[in-house]
């Protein structure tokens, strides 16, 4: 196997043991993801991902699974700029209820289905986090790490209080970040399912 010829499109040609070796090798798993995001986003994956493994690392969740989490969430933030026409065809198919418009979600619900296709990927505690990774349905402890991760990691540069908050009560740091992103959204004026978060 040369981890360089491999993407998530031709992930499931791979025999089951070098599958399997890339899904448990954070390196090799990293260099998957570089390949189907832009630099942008591999960055900000990466610094996620770290968070989310401080965060799990203090509040006894694995460790292991929430640097994955964080690691691929934005997998389907495709770099090409007509990727909103793959997003809708895979809820289509899978969610047809979340097709409202609210394109900014649909790279989260779409993971979900599109790790399970690509790379026949099924852990449920993952890839539940990463499909409430926008807009947290979820109150399970990767979940919200994830949700936290993705708003407050470092390269984003917010100065306030919610990661110093996460790291002693998770769900208190929730509340208040979902506060701040609710305001956030209003502001911009963006619908959302059911017209709230």
């Amino acid at each position: 196997m040369n981890i360089e010829e491999v993407t998530f499109d031709n992930f499931m040609d791979l025999d089951s043991k070098d599958r399997k070796r890339i899904l448990n090798d954070p390196d090799l798993l990293k260099q998957l993801v570089r390949k189907n995001v832009t630099p942008h986003r591999y960055e900000h994956s990466l610094s996620v991902a770290e968070v989310c493994k401080k965060l799990a690392e203090k509040h006894n969740v694995d460790v292991n699974k929430a640097y994955m989490a964080g690691l691929l969430h934005d997998v389907c933030k495709f770099p090409d700029s007509d990727s909103s026409g793959v997003l809708e065809e895979y809820l289509r198919f899978y969610d047809p209820d979340k097709l409202n418009g609210v394109y900014g979600v649909y790279h989260a619900w779409v993971a979900k289905y599109y790790l399970r296709e690509k790379c026949n990927f099924h852990d449920s505690d993952i890839l539940n986090a990463i499909y409430n990774h926008t807009i947290c349905r979820s109150r399970d402890k990767l979940s919200l790490i994830l949700y936290i991760a993705d708003k407050r990691e470092p390269l984003r540069k917010i100065d306030d209080d919610i990661l110093k908050i996460a790291y002693v009560d998770l769900y208190k740091a929730f509340e208040k970040l979902e506060r701040d992103v609710k305001k956030y959204i209003e502001g911009k004026n963006e619908k959302f399912v059911g017209n709230s978060l």
